[in-house]
C-alpha cells in the first residue's frame, strides 16, 4: 500500500543553505539543556549546523553543547528529528579551522564506539549526501536519504525486504 506525500512549495525569500558540508564519521560528547550527558555521531558538518546520530531522544528546539576539536564546546539547536538522526543549526557560525579539525579528527578515528544506523544483511544503512550534487540539489539529496533511511526502517519493523516497502512523494 502507497503512502503519499508532497512537499510545499518554499515561501519566496526561504532559507537557503549557503555552506557546503563535510561527509564524516566522528563521535563527540556533549549536554543537553539539562545538564544530561550525550554521545552522539556526526555525520557531516558545515560553518553553520551538523547532522548527527544518538541514542538519547531529541526534539526540534532542544539546545546541545556539542565538543569539537579546535573549538570546545559550541552551541547548536535541533532543527528536525527522525529517528536517531538529528539536524542542528549552530548558534554562531563555525570558524573554518574548527571545520578542518574537525575532518582530520574523524580521518583517524575509524571505529564509532556508537552502534551504527539499522543495517541490512549487516551492512549499515545510513543517509548519504553527494556532495557533489548541484547548487540547490543537497535538499533533493538529503530527501531521498532519509526516503532510504526509513524505508529500510519500515522493512525491519515489519520483517520483509527493502524492495517490498513504496515510498511515494508526490511534488
Amino acid at each position: 500500500m502507497p503512502i503519499y506525500g508532497h512537499f510545499l512549495p518554499s515561501a519566496p525569500g526561504g532559507e537557503k543553505r549557503f555552506d557546503a558540508r563535510r561527509k564524516l564519521s566522528l563521535l563527540a560528547s556533549g549536554l543537553r539543556h539539562d545538564g544530561t550527558g550525550l554521545e552522539v555521531q556526526i555525520h557531516n558538518i558545515s560553518g553553520t549546523g551538523l547532522l548527527l546520530e544518538s541514542d538519547v531522544k531529541l526534539a526540534a528546539g532542544d539546545r546541545i553543547e556539542i565538543e569539537l576539536p579546535h573549538a570546545g564546546d559550541i552551541t547548536a539547536v535541533v532543527i528536525w528529528a527522525s529517528g536517531r538522526l538529528f539536524g542542528c543549526q549552530f548558534e554562531g557560525p563555525v570558524s573554518p579551522a574548527t571545520l578542518s579539525a574537525v575532518e582530520l579528527k574523524s580521518a583517524i578515528d575509524a571505529a564509532p564506539a556508537i552502534d551504527p544506523a539499522p543495517t541490512v544483511d549487516g551492512d549499515p544503512v545510513e543517509p548519504v549526501i553527494d556532495e557533489a550534487a548541484p547548487e540547490g540539489m543537497h535538499g533533493v539529496q538529503e530527501i531521498q536519504a532519509l526516503i532510504d533511511y526509513r524505508r529500510e526502517q519500515i522493512a525491519r519493523d515489519l520483517g520483509i525486504g527493502a524492495d517490498r516497502v513504496r515510498i511515494v512523494v508526490e511534488f
